[in-house]
C-alpha cells in the first residue's frame, strides 16, 4: 500500500512542476504577461506540491 501512496504523490509532484514550467515560467518567455496566469499558476504549484507532501506523510501499519 505504501508503494502507491509513494506513486500518487511522485505523479502529483510532476503536475506541480509542470504547471509551474508551463503557467508560471511561459509568461516570461511570451510577449503577453499576465499577472492572473502567474499567481494561478503559482498557487497551483503550492498546492500540489502540499498534497503531494501529505500523502507522502500517510503511514500505512
Amino acid at each position: 500500500m505504501a508503494k502507491k501512496y509513494e506513486n500518487l504523490a511522485k505523479t502529483i509532484y510532476d503536475i506541480g512542476k509542470l504547471s509551474f514550467a508551463t503557467l508560471v515560467l511561459s509568461q516570461f518567455v511570451s510577449k503577453k504577461f499576465s499577472l492572473f496566469i502567474s499567481t494561478t499558476g503559482i498557487i497551483l504549484t503550492i498546492l500540489a506540491f502540499v498534497i503531494a507532501f501529505k500523502i507522502e506523510q500517510i503511514k500505512e501499519d
